[in-house]
């Protein structure tokens, strides 16, 4: 008669089963981790970029209702890569026909942008360096672009008066001094304003187009 040997009943796991197990529960701890740390990073720059796109979207808001109700620009500085951008004009809110400077409620209203500060601020005087942010975000760049409905003085013919056509048209037009000042600017009522804000480590662009249709 045979007998039939009973198997060993399994008295536990070995020491490279236990290892090779934590080892598989380390891996999936590492990317559990990794994808929970990845969506918060994402959520987060998601959640910067939307507060930097509201907060820009309301200040462009600004500046285009205060100069569309503007009675023309007074004064400008075109930015450019070493130089700063200043827009100085005059906005009747109260519409008592008298221009108010006060600190408290000022109607002469100059915005600034310094490519040392990388700021856009607002202020009452054309002091740019008493003037405050408008914006928390760094801006890069901003593009000004000052033209003119009077066709008659396009003089490429392609469509829009710009600025140093006025000017280059001379008396009583344009001083033919190659800056946008003194005459050229009483026939400016169409502004753009470009700037370029900095979120992280990209840029976003926000252009608007505005008609001065309170021009004197």
């Amino acid at each position: 008669m045979r007998w039939l040997r009973r198997p060993r009943a399994d008295s536990g796991v070995t020491l490279i089963e236990v290892l090779v197990s934590m080892g598989l529960f380390a891996l999936i701890g590492s990317l559990l981790l990794g994808m929970a740390l990845s969506t918060d990073s994402v959520t987060a720059s998601t959640r910067t970029r939307a507060g930097i796109t509201e907060e820009t979207r309301t200040a462009m808001e600004r500046l285009t209702r205060e100069l569309r109700q503007s009675a023309g620009i007074e004064a400008v500085t075109l930015p450019g890569p070493s130089s700063s951008m200043a827009l100085t004009f005059w906005t009747d809110f109260d519409g008592d026909g008298v221009r108010d400077t006060a600190a408290t409620d000022p109607e002469v209203l100059t915005y600034c942008w310094s490519p040392a500060t990388l700021q856009l601020t607002l202020g009452s005087t054309t002091d740019c360096d008493t003037a405050r942010p408008v914006l928390a975000a760094t801006v890069a760049s901003v593009e000004l672009e000052l033209d003119s409905s009077e066709w008659a003085y396009d003089a490429n013919g392609d469509g829009t008066t710009t600025w140093l056509e006025l000017d280059q048209k001379g008396a009583p037009v344009g001083n033919q001094n190659n800056q946008p000042d003194g005459t050229e600017l009483l026939h400016i009522d169409l502004v753009g304003v470009t700037i370029a804000v900095r979120d992280g480590s990209g840029e976003q662009t926000y252009h608007t187009q505005i008609d001065l249709r309170n021009r004197s």
